[in-house]
């Protein structure tokens, strides 16, 4: 039997040990041992503890996720999602060690991290790019050319880590000096799009190169560089528009070699659409995905790494499939006093918290989905949801989710975007 290290935690690591046993292999876990969270390796064939306290020295180490493919044996490792996913240096070291990765290859993840060459391959290839800089001098003369506001970012960040918005002289001042000081080279900026509404498309690309569409879907509620409600299909933007996004992710994942899973994501306002960046991992909202084109996206990721898919022309996408879903994202460590998810017809939750311990490492509590045909309804079912489970002995953000679900009149703007 192939053994697989399941290279992450929480949610997603216990629907990837669920998935590769029905796919006939054995898993493997990881825990740090200074994890107080440990529900997501109760499936497991087995478990390799990582020292180290944090992320950087535990589930995020590329060293020490290494070491433990090695120990257990594992033919293969899976990220899931999350920072290591998007790591350059697992897929190199793994290929080193004689290890599969399910997931693109080591150059092309570097190639995407890095927010200048992505933006440089998106221009080059032909899709609508925000002016951007990259360095200190060049970013200072950005914002003397463009103005204010622009958006700054670390090169090579993931998750919205680091992301500040420029609004004012006395920001921009400031955060230049913290450019300074880094003599530049590890920060972008670009101009920042004000209203402007973030569209995902992901697709499936194999090792031929042949691009599967597996839906889109916008953001309806972003706190700082976290995405509390998504929601599919995209209808605040036009149809045309839409097409042309589609046709830009295709042309960018296949020029830039990508392949397996990825998520291109634009910002669309009043005068079109621009390329922000691109992930090549299994996006969060991949149960969204799923509701649409009926797959398991982890069994998918696994079919890619093993080369072509067997029906490309199998899989569509059912845009009549309406989902919504929120993220109860977490503000800082705590102990759990409570979590009782609300029993909600149509809704379901993607959570592995257990209550009866300390939550330190993990930056979610739970996400919450609805999918049918009235995106009305399932936002009412949503907003219930939110409101009736109770979580308490951590802040989270579920008031910020209902008073917006509230203050919307429980539907998605009307607004069309770039008809």
């Amino acid at each position: 039997m192939r053994r697989v290290l399941i290279a992450n935690r929480g949610a997603i690591a216990a629907r990837a040990i669920a998935t590769f046993r029905s796919l006939g292999w054995s898993p493997v876990a990881v825990a740090a041992m200074s994890d107080p969270q440990q529900l997501h390796t109760a499936g497991a064939d087995g478990c390799e503890y990582l020292e180290g306290t944090g992320l950087t020295e535990t589930y995020d180490n590329v060293g020490r996720i290494v070491e433990a493919a090695v120990r257990c044996g594992a033919h293969a490792v899976y990220p899931g999602y999350g920072a290591l996913a998007e790591d350059p240096e697992l897929p190199e070291r793994l290929a080193d060690a004689g290890i599969a990765f399910i997931g693109p290859s080591a150059r092309v993840l570097a190639d995407a991290r890095d927010k200048e060459h992505a933006v440089t391959a998106a221009g080059r290839l032909g899709l609508p790019v925000l002016p951007h800089a990259t360095g200190c001098e060049e970013i200072t003369a950005l914002v003397e050319q463009i103005g204010l506001p622009v958006i700054l970012k670390p090169v090579n960040g993931c998750g919205g880590l680091g992301v500040r918005i420029l609004r004012t002289e006395s920001e921009a001042k400031r955060a230049l000096a913290l450019v300074a000081e880094d003599s530049g080279a590890d920060w972008y900026a670009e101009r920042y799009v004000d209203n402007g509404q973030v569209v995902g498309v992901t697709v499936a690309v194999d090792a031929a190169g042949t691009v599967t569409a597996l839906g889109e879907r916008e953001s309806l509620l972003v706190d700082g560089s976290l995405k509390l409600l998504e929601a599919t299909p995209v209808r605040r933007v036009g149809s045309a528009l839409l097409d042309r996004m589609r046709a830009d992710a295709a042309r960018l994942v296949t020029g830039m070699g990508l392949t397996n899973v990825a998520t291109v994501e634009f910002i669309v306002g009043a005068h079109g659409h621009y390329f922000l960046e691109v992930n090549g991992r299994l996006p969060l909202a991949y149960r969204m995905c799923e509701a649409q084109t009926g797959l398991d996206l982890v069994a998918l990721q696994v079919e890619l790494a093993q080369g072509r898919l067997s029906d490309p022309g199998a899989i569509t996408v059912d845009r009549s499939v309406h989902c919504l879903e929120a993220r109860l994202f977490l503000d800082g460590p705590g102990r759990l006093e409570r979590l009782d998810l609300a029993s909600e017809p149509g809704v379901g939750y993607n959570c592995a918290l257990d209550a009866s311990r300390p939550v330190e490492l993990d930056n979610i509590v739970t996400q919450v989905l609805a999918s049918g045909a009235d995106p009305d309804a399932l936002a009412r079912s949503v907003l219930r949801a939110v409101e009736r489970s109770e979580v308490a002995g951590i802040a989270h953000c579920a008031e910020e989710i209902s008073g917006w679900l509230r203050e919307s009149g429980l539907a998605c703007d009307s607004r069309v975007l770039g008809v």
